[in-house]
């Protein structure tokens, strides 16, 4: 996917637990609130990127976003992501692989396993207008090597890899690092699916299935 043309189709591998478990990431859009989530109204996905190079560190390092001051939740950390949208993305896959490009101008080559699921309601504007019941999904993902994170400023305004060490401190001290919700649960979590999946010597699910987004 070239990261000046988002839409631009680029063969993705899953995981074939991932497609099994999850077949609706390569399914409609549209389908998700007619035929398999109907008591949702919208629909999220987040991604978990590690690096193991990181200042020749041969530990693993998961890649964290800083929101804008600007944005909603203001400088709150957490991992990339955000909503699928009906008239941009085809697929679930299509969604996360667009959500990171803009994000962190990374290129999701591979979805390798589900970390988290996630679930909340939001009320909508106006008296007795009803709520948002919102659904997302966190996946640990491949990105493409040799590429440097580009933040949207609208977005992000910095970043952190941090190891897991450094993470458990954030999320259980006062560090001052603020993340939404289940956010710091979940980045935690990334690591213990992490290590499952790369130092396991029985890894789940050693071929690949192949989408397009």
């Amino acid at each position: 996917m070239d990261t000046t043309t988002p839409t631009t189709k680029q063969e993705i591998q899953i995981s074939p637990h991932l497609l099994h478990n999850h077949p609706f990431l390569i399914h409609p859009l549209s389908s998700l609130p007619t035929t398999h989530y109907p008591t949702y109204t919208d629909f999220g996905v987040g991604a978990y990127i590690f690096i193991t190079t990181y200042q020749q560190n041969s530990k693993p390092h998961l890649l964290l976003l800083h929101r804008s001051p600007t944005d909603s939740y203001p400088l709150h950390w957490e991992s990339p992501g955000g909503g699928a949208d009906l008239s941009l993305d085809d697929t679930l896959l299509q969604a996360l692989c667009r959500e990171v490009l803009e994000e962190t101008g990374l290129q999701v080559t591979k979805v390798v396993d589900l970390v988290a699921v996630d679930e909340w309601r939001k009320p909508l504007p106006g008296v007795g207008q009803g709520e948002k019941k919102v659904i997302k999904w966190g996946f640990l993902v491949e990105t493409a090597s040799g590429e440097e994170v580009m933040l949207n400023p609208e977005e992000h305004c910095a970043f952190k890899w941090m190891d897991e060490g450094d993470v458990r401190d954030a999320v259980n001290e006062d560090s001052g690092m603020k993340f939404i919700g289940d956010q710091g649960r979940n980045l935690l979590r990334a690591f213990e699916v992490y290590r499952r999946w790369y130092t396991s010597s029985e890894k789940e699910g050693k071929g690949e299935g192949k989408d397009t987004c």
